[in-house]
């Protein structure tokens, strides 16, 4: 099983004729005046001839983003047991980034370590976010998370302004394959009241044996427990509403019952590059400034786990209506 055993780490090689692989690695310092997500991506086109890799930026409060081209030939994968690759003079790991770029009227440059990262649990036969579907080939993409939460020490200098990221707080998470779903929602938060509480939700469109199925994984971190919910898990979306202004949905499995609202209104998305057939063309309408409401109940205990509220939240989605629930 190799690599798959390790989906932390590069799961690809140079040799794939349509292939894409990027971490996105979101970064909040601790007033939460600054909100960027760093992208390490190795996205490969034989045919078309594309192939390269690439680092893009995404600063939430200015709402601009920016796509740093390398040569294929400066990607590194310096591990296959865990997270570490190199782009250029960029590093990138579980535990620290190291930036150094310079390209198109940007400069920006420091270095960043990761405190007490929380990684997806492994179980048997259940490597990652994806459980034992990772183990399945050929699918169009997969999908996990690196680190639920972690502290950030260290500062960054974007064109001359030091960015001071002590006491911040940061989350990893990657995909690979040929292509991103036709259809998803994404969400995640790790700023709640709470502040040992992660949140984080993904439901797509997966193609498999010439059908489609509505796949989903979500996970809470709380007070050093795990709560995991997912296709391969036994658990359900039960409802899936989407409003003018929110998105409500409702999971439930044996034991628990989860509803989040994803708020819409007043967020400021941006246009971020995503891979269609290993060439970044597809495109993404992304925010990092929603905000979710999150509450879990216990329904054998009958008791309130969780109600708190999330800020500088991620929130993406594709064609959400195709993502309901048939009605039984």
């Amino acid at each position: 099983m190799g690599k798959k055993n390790n989906p932390n780490a590069f799961q690809g090689n140079l040799k794939k004729k349509f292939y894409f692989e990027g971490w996105y690695n979101k970064i909040v310092d601790a007033s939460a005046d600054h909100i960027y997500a760093i992208i390490p991506t190795i996205a490969l086109n034989k045919k078309e001839k594309t192939s390269h890799c690439a680092i893009q930026y995404f600063d939430a409060v200015n709402a601009t983003t920016e796509y740093f081209k390398f040569p294929i030939n400066e990607f590194k994968n310096l591990s296959n047991k865990k997270y570490e690759i190199s782009i250029g003079k960029n590093y990138f790991s579980l535990e620290r980034s190291h930036l150094d770029i310079d390209q198109q009227g940007y400069k920006i440059s420091g270095d960043l370590k990761y405190i007490d990262p929380f990684p997806w649990p492994k179980k048997f036969l259940q490597p990652g976010a994806m459980g034992w579907l990772s183990y399945i080939p050929f699918l169009e993409t997969y999908h996990t998370v690196v680190s639920m939460n972690h502290k950030i020490h260290g500062r960054i200098s974007i064109n001359g302004e030091v960015v001071n990221f002590e006491n911040g707080k940061g989350y990893i998470e990657k995909d690979w394959g040929k292509s991103f779903p036709i259809a998803w929602i994404w969400t995640q938060s790790n700023h709640f009241s709470n502040q040992n509480l992660s949140f984080m939700f993904s439901i797509a469109k997966v193609p498999f044996l010439g059908k489609r199925f509505n796949g989903f994984l979500s996970a809470i971190w709380y007070e050093g427990k795990f709560f995991k919910f997912a296709t391969y898990t036994g658990a359900r979306v039960k409802s899936l509403d989407i409003n003018p202004d929110n998105i409500q949905i409702l999971v439930e499995d044996k034991k628990y019952s989860l509803y989040f609202e994803i708020a819409k209104k007043g967020i400021e998305s941006i246009s971020l590059k995503a891979p269609q057939e290993g060439i970044m063309s597809g495109r993404i309408a992304e925010s990092i400034n929603s905000k979710i409401r999150l509450k879990l109940f216990d329904t054998k205990k009958r008791n309130i786990i969780i109600d708190d509220l999330g800020v500088n939240a991620g929130f993406e989605s594709k064609d959400p209506e195709t993502l309901k629930p048939k009605k039984r």
